[in-house]
């Protein structure tokens, strides 16, 4: 099958990133990006043909948004792929990242797989625009209302909707108006993930963003060390250099002084996968994350996820058997405690977390179903 895939920013190591990998790898395809950086990404894309995307007239008059990266390299997607059409035969298209579904303008067999609606100009609105200064809300409230038009011009004509999970799929339904999207859950490769026993920390490994919401994190074992001492928690990931500039890491850090807390800022896949393999169990706090790989590699790694009680975590984790779910940092505290008082209980729910990976969220599984519909979208071609 001749597969063209999109994804606009190649430039971290998210859990996106990941599923974009794992398809490339499967299907060879040309990609097309818009910023791509092989330095902070994962590695493996240097395999790839990635293509970038020339610059497009009509992205002059923003000009002014160079200073801000993340806005810039936004408008100058959505005018490059919308503008885009794709010279090579190909059978399918299949775009991750919004707004890379705007290729469909001028190409057609859109088999879309969507992460998420664009949480910054829907569910995440209210929560990004508290932190913005009056100038910068007008600037973003005007920018996302051009992005809608260009949406809902779009999402309509494409052939097929993928996505993560039911939490996307209830998203797409009411902000898209597509009720249509099909769940193809991600996974990982269990092969990778192994149990090397029990240390005596809890880890927190995710990409440093406050929508990851690690004051929560710190918060509950905050709680947790006034009844139970002997325990540390490491927090891993990725730091996004806006969020370096925002000073959002360091304020995470100045609230863990005191505590027996870690930080283990940029750490690679294998070293990812070590902290996982040694740690006693894994905690999880992002604002109602659409999928949310990390409890399915806790659970990979035979350790009890401990989560928030939103968004994918509530239908990847069967609270009390693979994993805790939990409404505030308290809850978090006490099912801590509860577990560092009961080995056995540990390693119980440990185990039971693996054997769901097992039969339920592989990437072999989720390479199948994405073929098949693949296949679909192809049979489209006159």
């Amino acid at each position: 099958m001749d597969l063209v895939m999109a994804h606009p920013f190649l430039f971290q190591r998210g859990g996106a990133e990941r599923v974009v990998l794992e398809i490339a790898k499967k299907f060879n395809p040309v990609i097309y990006s818009v910023l791509y950086q092989p330095e902070n990404t994962f590695p493996e894309f240097k395999e790839f043909d990635i293509r970038i995307l020339p610059p497009s007239p009509l992205e002059k008059p923003f000009f002014f948004l160079n200073n801000d990266i993340r806005r810039s390299s936004a408008v100058s997607a959505g005018f490059r792929y919308y503008f885009n059409r794709i010279r090579e035969d190909y059978d399918v298209v299949n775009p991750h990242g919004t707004p890379s579904e705007w290729i469909r303008n001028r190409n057609e067999r859109v088999c879309w797989y969507c992460h998420t609606p664009n949480r910054e100009a829907f569910d995440l609105y209210e929560f990004r625009m508290k932190e913005l200064s009056l100038p910068r809300k007008a600037l973003n409230a005007t920018l996302l209302s051009g992005y809608k038009l260009f949406e809902f011009n779009t999402v309509p004509r494409i052939e097929k909707i993928l996505t993560n999970s039911e939490v996307s799929k209830s998203r797409i339904a009411k902000y898209l108006k597509r009720s249509d999207a099909e769940v193809i859950s991600p996974g990982v490769n269990p092969k990778e993930f192994r149990n090397d026993g029990y240390g005596k920390y809890f880890l927190y490994p995710s990409r440093i963003t406050p929508e990851k919401r690690f004051e929560y994190a710190i918060e509950a074992f905050r709680e947790f060390s006034r009844k139970q001492k002997g325990f540390k928690l490491i927090i891993a990931g990725f730091v996004p250099k806006k969020e370096r500039e925002a000073k959002y890491f360091e304020k995470i850090k100045g609230l863990a002084q005191g505590l027996e807390i870690e930080f283990r800022p940029d750490t690679s896949h294998e070293e990812l996968v070590s902290l996982y393999a040694n740690s006693y169990a894994v905690l999880f706090c992002a604002v109602n994350e659409d999928w949310g790989l990390i409890p399915i590699e806790a659970m990979a790694s035979e350790k009890p996820c401990i989560s928030v009680n939103e968004g994918g975590p509530a239908y990847s984790i069967v609270n009390g058997e693979t994993g805790f779910l939990v409404n505030s940092a308290q809850e978090m505290s006490e099912k801590m405690l509860l577990l560092a008082q009961n080995p056995d209980e540990n390693e119980k729910i440990g185990k039971a977390g693996r054997k769901r990976v097992l039969q339920n969220y592989t990437w072999e599984i989720f390479l199948g179903k994405i073929e098949k519909s693949f296949k679909e979208v192809s049979a489209m071609k006159k």
